[in-house]
């Protein structure tokens, strides 16, 4: 066998599986993790000024390989306060849903998660969030674009060449039950826009089964998924009247994977009227995974709406050789709404 074919054949092996060969190891990603708290951090839930909060991202990339990823989460909160007309302690009740589709053999997870936390006041300028998730799961893939050895005949692949495999996989679709919970400390300023929050999240505590090939429907398998660490720190100093300086970071654990992200930018603000907020944010991260890469970031605010864009470069890593140094786009999207409120009461929450 020439050494161009051996090669097409494992690139080609290697293009179909990559999704099944990964998954077992690590969750879904965002660039833009500040701009999706409930994946970050259970302990993020309710960490918002106003009363109900709408996020919503997307995530497409790999398609130069092409094993393209599509990634989307959506999630809502509401708080319940504790006594009428105190908006400094309270509990909140959020629904998370994390859709992902990755490469030819369309390996699909779907997530629905039941985020709940409590808010209680160290200080004045001092709130602690404790937060769990319960969360079902449900994994599943096709086989239709799946390939084997035997279907290769005199270096020519045949599709219609029997497998000669008895049984690949005993189940395509598997469901589980997974638990997270995460801790978050905001600090900020009574006059000022500074803030900074510090926290952590441990996911996939009970570390659900994630087993294809279990041998009866009986036995669960060998393969569990990996339990994950998160933590954080996002910043913000205000500097004068229309100028700010942001800051982040996030170091991630899931098995032998690792993360650490430093990134920072500049807020401008355009228009403080109030009820005709603008704001314009520019940035980048650096990202130390797979290698390292930059991820620049543009966001805009406007009221309670913000909104995010960012577009992850591959360089200085080995996934430049195969994707020409492009990753992906991701978009991300919240509102925040403010109920009513009695007279006295003119600001519906300690958070901003």
């Amino acid at each position: 066998m020439k050494l161009r074919d051996l090669l097409f054949r494992l690139c080609s092996v290697l293009v179909l599986m990559f999704p099944l060969l990964i998954a077992n190891a690590q969750d879904i990603h965002f660039s833009q993790f500040g701009n999706t708290p409930l994946n970050l951090s259970p302990g993020l839930a309710g960490v918002f000024g106003g009363d109900i909060r709408f996020v919503a991202n997307y995530r497409d990339q790999w398609r130069a390989v092409p094993v393209p990823y599509t990634t989307f989460s959506g999630s809502v909160e509401n708080k319940v306060y504790w006594a009428t007309g105190k908006y400094d302690r309270f509990l909140t009740g959020s629904i998370l849903i994390n859709y992902d589709q990755q490469g030819s053999l369309k390996l699909t997870s779907l997530q629905i998660g039941i985020p709940i936390s409590v808010t209680l006041p160290v200080n004045k300028a001092t709130f602690v969030t404790l937060g769990v998730t319960p969360a079902f799961g449900q994994r599943s893939f096709g086989t239709s674009k799946l390939t084997v050895d035997a279907q290769w005949q005199q270096s020519v692949f045949d599709p219609l060449a029997p497998t000669r495999e008895t049984e690949l996989f005993h189940s395509q679709n598997l469901k589980y039950f997974d638990l997270s919970a995460g801790i978050n400390i905001r600090r900020q300023s009574a006059k000022k826009r500074s803030k900074v929050d510090v926290g952590t999240g441990l996911h996939h505590l009970n570390r659900p089964y994630h087993d294809f090939w279990s041998v009866t429907l009986s036995n669960p398998g060998n393969v569990r998924l990996f339990d994950k660490l998160s933590i954080y720190g996002l910043g913000l100093l205000q500097l004068t009247d229309n100028f700010d300086i942001v800051g982040q970071f996030l170091y991630q654990k899931q098995g032998e994977y690792q993360e650490r992200v430093y990134g920072g930018g500049v807020r401008l603000h355009l228009n403080r009227k109030p009820y005709k907020e603008l704001a314009l944010q520019v940035g980048v991260d650096f990202r130390q995974r797979f290698g390292k890469s930059l991820t620049p970031h543009v966001e805009l605010f406007y009221k309670t709406w913000q909104l995010g864009f960012t577009y992850d470069t591959n360089v200085w890593n080995d996934l430049d050789l195969i994707t020409n140094g492009r990753g992906g786009p991701e978009v991300s999207l919240s509102y925040r709404y403010h109920k009513v409120k009695p007279v006295p009461a003119f600001k519906s929450c300690q958070l901003f």
